[in-house]
């Protein structure tokens, strides 16, 4: 298996050793700094490989990789959850001002295909963002999270 250090200036290489644990174990956010690190020099904006979903996950305290150090599956989920989210959101609040807005209320049955159709909508959204994210690691040869280590 082969090992990536990312090239850090001084100042990156100085916080990763303050933040780095003893016995050569690396956190989970020493990790993402690396990794943070890695795609910036291959020249990838902040909000491609740091995404504002991730980015709140993160503060959140929920450990998820990020997009392009996770595998298809994780993605396919994280995307088409994100995704129908929003819309299902969108759908409450339409049905909900339907009549405000000069539109027939629909019915319970128009509502479950509406919430049928969000669904497979994304994960066809899903399933399209994973193939990207898939097809750009392999262009650009990002490495695995296993393999990233300080």
């Amino acid at each position: 298996m082969r090992v990536y250090s990312a090239p850090m200036t001084k100042t990156r290489m100085h916080t990763i050793q303050i933040l780095a644990i003893s016995r050569g174990c690396m956190s989970f956010q020493n990790k993402v700094e690396i990794y943070r690190s890695l795609m910036s020099d291959k020249g990838f904006s902040k909000n491609t490989y740091a995404p504002p979903l991730y980015r709140w996950l993160w503060k959140c305290g929920v450990k998820i990789k990020p997009p392009y150090a996770s595998e298809f599956k994780v993605n396919l989920m994280v995307q088409a959850t994100f995704f129908f989210s929003i819309f299902a959101v969108v759908l409450f609040f339409v049905s909900l001002f339907a009549n405000d807005i000069g539109l027939n209320l629909p019915t319970g049955s128009q509502v479950a295909t509406l919430y049928l159709e969000n669904f497979l909508v994304s994960v066809l959204f899903g399933l399209a963002v994973s193939f990207n994210i898939l097809q750009v690691k392999k262009k650009n040869k990002i490495p695995r999270w296993a393999e990233i280590n300080d």
